[in-house]
């Protein structure tokens, strides 16, 4: 598929209308949205408007397995600055633990060294979400000491990946 990045357990395939239907059901799920750290309702609008009128920084994915199964939603966004801010979603509680997030993670920031040549690749998550904690140590990211998180982030921690320090996957 045009557009579409490849991995080994889950693929990210550019989102279309027909996905922010599972949007909408991940965003009712107090499981779900306990870990996440933005508003899955305000979410679904922003991704909405994406499909409408894509933005040339922004890119909208849909987390699927190999079983064409859409189990979470992955963007990339492209800053000024030649870094790369991904914010990852698994909404399909049964996958998680699974390494589909581990693996989503992987190919985007191999795709955005490789691909997009940017300098960094930032993820921002809840602080007590020890899941995405651990999924960005496994993938190289470690603790941002300047991330200094807006009021309505307060409570989030970010770490980066430096293209100086990925090696590859």
């Amino acid at each position: 598929m045009e557009n579409s990045i490849i991995g080994q357990k889950a693929d990210l395939i550019p989102m279309t209308e027909e996905d922010i239907s599972k949007v909408q059901v991940w965003a009712c799920d107090p499981l779900v949205c306990q870990n996440y750290h933005k508003c899955l309702s305000d979410e679904e609008t922003l991704l909405q408007k994406l499909i409408i009128n894509p933005d040339s920084n922004i890119r909208v994915y849909v987390i699927k397995t190999k079983d064409n199964v859409s189990i979470g939603k992955l963007t990339i966004e492209l800053l000024n600055d030649n870094t790369a801010d991904i914010d990852m979603l698994i909404g399909e509680k049964i996958y998680t633990g699974k390494g589909y997030g581990k693996d989503a993670l992987k190919v985007a920031v191999k795709h955005c060294f490789e691909e997009l040549n940017m300098d960094a690749v930032k993820v921002v998550f809840k602080e007590d979400n020890m899941r995405a904690e651990y999924c960005c140590w496994s993938c190289g990211l470690r603790e941002d000491k300047y991330y200094i998180p807006e009021e309505e982030q307060k409570s989030t921690s970010r770490m980066v990946i430096y293209k100086k320090d990925y090696n590859g996957y």
